[in-house]
């Protein structure tokens, strides 16, 4: 019985290792970062000071490089989802958005800022909430350790809407007329004094 291998070893061996990596799994799970919106971190600052977040929306503005990191602003609001360019409703006038520090490298990721002209790539970020950043002058931010882009940002067409330029025309048409008739009532005026 020399070459058979023995059974009843190598299945506590496996055993012990399928315990022994039974913790660190539910461990993993238990810190990952809540997913929330920029709207419940404003509203709910002191609660996810200091803690692991993920936010979900579109990548506004400009990548504002600082040597091997950078900031980009995250904008998760109605606008964010469907302009009103894209046939989005009226949502109010207040746009809920956060700062990102992240990593250049995670940032590179990035292709198509929203602004005018585009619709600007749909990011996830995950990072530490800081309510009151010490690093960056008390601002609030999110210090990202991962951006991920789920949606490739497109550009926005705003075609030209004639008939606006039509009613200024037609209102300038009137200031002018108008402007003429007061003019020769009072060259009248004058005539007669």
């Amino acid at each position: 019985m020399r070459g058979t291998r023995r059974p009843h070893i190598a299945l506590p061996l496996i055993a012990a290792l399928v315990l022994a990596a039974f913790p660190t799994m539910f461990c993993g799970a238990a810190r990952a970062a809540e997913e929330v919106t920029t709207q419940e971190l404003v509203e709910n600052m002191e609660r996810y000071d200091g803690r692991e977040v993920t936010i979900t929306g579109e990548a506004v503005g400009d990548i504002m490089v600082r040597d091997d990191y950078a900031w980009i602003t995250v904008n998760d609001d109605a606008y964010s989802i469907k302009s009103i360019e894209e046939g989005g409703d009226f949502a109010g006038l207040s746009n809920y958005g956060i700062g990102v520090w992240a990593p250049r490298r995670e940032l590179e990721k990035i292709h198509v800022l929203g602004g005018y002209k585009n619709k600007g790539d749909w990011v996830r970020v995950t990072g530490t909430f800081n309510r009151a950043c010490h690093e960056h002058g008390g601002d609030t931010d999110i210090h990202a350790e991962s951006v991920v882009v789920l949606k490739a940002g497109y550009p926005i067409s705003h075609p030209f809407q004639y008939w606006k330029l039509l009613v200024v025309i037609i209102l300038a048409g009137i200031i002018v007329v108008l402007w003429v008739v007061r003019r020769k009532k009072i060259r009248r005026a004058l005539r007669k004094a």
